[in-house]
């Protein structure tokens, strides 16, 4: 029975043997869009149980497929050291949250830090150079300014990526392991 008031359809579905009896056993339930909504509205430790069973909620939540037991150790660290979804998936893209067939584990890396100060030295050396290019030129003072605000505009987002995926990661690593 479908019912259309003030622009909203409301469905109700009879499921089972015995018809619905208003204010007795009456079941409703909701059926979210998206799994963003889903994600969005369902308490973590729910998803984190779920996560265990569902191969594809995991996949989805941690952007790996692995078998239950690594799911488990995987929801066990996530759990035991406060982390968000976000947190893991940019730990394992800097390769100090490892995840395999075998299990999962918190990894602290001395050379991802290293590799930040590299990248950002060699950014800084590319990026630099070309605004000091680009301000140098006989161009006139408005294409001088519209290309060096591109250039800083792309130095920042690279700066940006660099930070995401090598310097905090590596601080929350070493703020897990000073704790």
């Amino acid at each position: 029975m479908s019912d259309s008031g003030q622009g909203s359809a409301i469905t109700q579905l009879n499921l089972g043997e015995r018809s619905r009896i208003a204010g007795r056993d009456y079941y409703e339930s909701r059926v979210p869009d998206s799994i963003k909504v889903y994600l969005a509205t369902t308490p973590s430790d729910q998803l984190d149980e779920e996560a265990i069973d569902n191969e594809r909620l995991f996949y989805y939540r941690f952007g790996i497929d692995v078998p239950r037991p690594a799911r488990e150790q995987v929801i066990a660290l996530k759990r035991q050291h406060g982390l968000t979804d976000a947190e893991c998936r940019w730990l394992r893209r800097s390769g100090q949250f490892r995840i395999n067939r075998e299990g999962a584990k918190l990894v602290p890396d001395r050379l991802v830090p290293a590799a930040a100060w590299f990248y950002a030295v060699i950014l800084a050396f590319f990026f630099g150079s070309t605004i000091l290019v680009i301000n140098l030129s006989n161009a006139p003072s408005w294409k001088q300014s519209l290309g060096s605000v591109t250039v800083a505009a792309l130095w920042f987002n690279s700066m940006w990526a660099v930070n995401k995926l090598f310097w905090a990661p590596w601080r929350w690593v070493r703020g897990l392991s000073d704790a």
